[in-house]
């Protein structure tokens, strides 16, 4: 049985999946529409800013890492 911590009325919540696995993060997130529903969250912080992502609420922050494609991008295969 999963327990809600935290809600967004009408949107999703983040509780505590009461059925999680050893070793895994044991808070999950659900949005109430069912197009998301994840697991494996390290602490309800953590999960509630997955759920702000979902609903589009939050932005996700830019980390200063190149990502994959401008990893890539200057690749030359010839060297």
């Amino acid at each position: 049985m999963d327990k809600a911590l935290k809600t967004i009325p009408g949107v999703g919540e983040v509780g505590i999946d009461t059925q999680a696995s050893a070793g895994n993060g044991c808070f999950y997130v659900k949005m109430y529409d069912g197009s998301y529903d994840a697991v494996g969250f390290d602490s309800v912080d953590e999960a509630f800013v997955e759920l702000e992502y979902a609903a589009g609420i939050r932005e996700p922050e830019y980390d200063g890492q190149p990502t994959e494609q401008e990893e890539w991008a200057d690749f030359d295969p010839d060297c």
